[in-house]
């Protein structure tokens, strides 16, 4: 049995990393014949299929009554798309962006995360208020039409080159390649967890560590991938989007999907020597790491049009903060 779940891991971790790179290049095939921009197709198709492991792992807790993994895996799934993942990108590469599509786009981002918290501050997501977090879907759907529209006369391909072996080819690594990638994440995070635990690892950094990326695994695959095809602009689409469906999709459909909206729990816990009681962690600890990474990550970016090393850097260090500081609480 202890072998079977290493060669699932094994196997988990191989699907990933090539239905990653069937993803990709489909992703950017589909770019170029359409004469939609990567950065549109990556926050779009890409995004939502990459966000399918959150909405499936954050629905399915809340149907078994756990809000709070609901919450916290999305919440968590943003802190790990940019604190990771998106650190990862902007170490590596370097990568222009458009100005007015990017800040649109990060502005939906920051806030329907300032909506849910709003909403969410006396402890109740109700239905209403996930009705209206939802509407940041069709204005962001809206943008990538419009941005679609502007940018159509920059791309140029060459249709005679189109076959129906290749059009086939395409559509068909597409879907393999998503279907790979969140097969693969399901192997890994599953597996991975009982590994952990056959090691010794506490519950709380397999929580903080193996939940969220193994969530994240898709956004992860999909940036490498893109890195390493000088594409990021497929990678930072995709995070952008991910990030506004998890918000958006996610915990709104968890509030639909409950009687009575999607309730926010409150832990009791000590920290350096400090007592809390009845504390609302997702919406005091996770969401302002959560913030502070958006802002990190989108701010200079508009300013000066492109991404930069140190933002990679920052990001990268207000992650280990963050998981320092959930570790330290003991809340998992």
């Amino acid at each position: 049995m202890d072998i079977l779940v290493y060669i699932l891991f094994a196997l988990g971790l191989v699907l990933i990393i090539k239905g990653g790179d069937w993803f990709v290049d489909s992703a950017v095939w589909i770019a170029e014949v359409t004469g939609i921009p990567s950065i549109i197709i990556g926050a779009t198709i890409v995004s939502i299929a990459t966000t399918l492991p959150e909405l499936i792992v954050s629905v399915t807790a809340n149907l078994q009554g756990s809000s709070e993994m609901a919450i916290g895996n999305a919440v968590g799934s943003i802190i790990c798309n940019i604190g990771l993942i998106s650190s990862l990108g902007f170490i590596a590469l370097r990568t222009p962006v458009k100005k007015k599509l990017f800040a649109k786009k990060s502005s939906i981002m920051v806030a329907s995360l300032l909506t849910f918290t709003a909403f969410a501050w006396d402890l109740t997501f109700t239905h209403m208020e996930a009705l209206i977090v939802l509407l940041f879907i069709i204005l962001f759907l809206y943008y990538n039409i419009q941005g679609s529209k502007e940018s159509k006369d920059e791309f140029v391909f060459d249709k005679s080159t189109l076959t129906k072996k290749i059009i086939t080819k395409n559509i068909v690594l597409f879907v393999a390649g998503a279907a790979g990638i969140v097969l693969g994440a399901s192997l890994l995070v599953d597996n991975g967890q009982v590994i952990a635990k056959q090691l010794g690892v506490p519950e709380a950094i397999i929580s903080l560590t193996l939940i969220a990326l193994g969530t994240s695994l898709p956004e992860l695959t999909t940036m490498l991938s893109s890195i390493k095809k000088k594409n990021h602009d497929i990678g930072l689409g995709n995070i952008i989007g991910a990030n506004i469906l998890n918000v958006a999709l996610i915990l709104t459909s968890s509030s639909l999907i409950s009687k009575e909206g999607l309730p926010i729990q409150l832990y009791d816990f000590n920290f350096l020597g400090k007592a809390f009681t009845n504390y609302p962690n997702t919406l005091k600890i996770d969401v302002p790491f959560a913030l502070l990474l958006m802002l990190i990550f989108a701010v200079p970016t508009f300013i000066k049009g492109k991404t930069k090393k140190w933002q990679g850097f920052a990001m990268l260090a207000v992650y280990v903060i963050y998981l320092i500081v959930r570790v330290g609480t003991g809340i998992s």
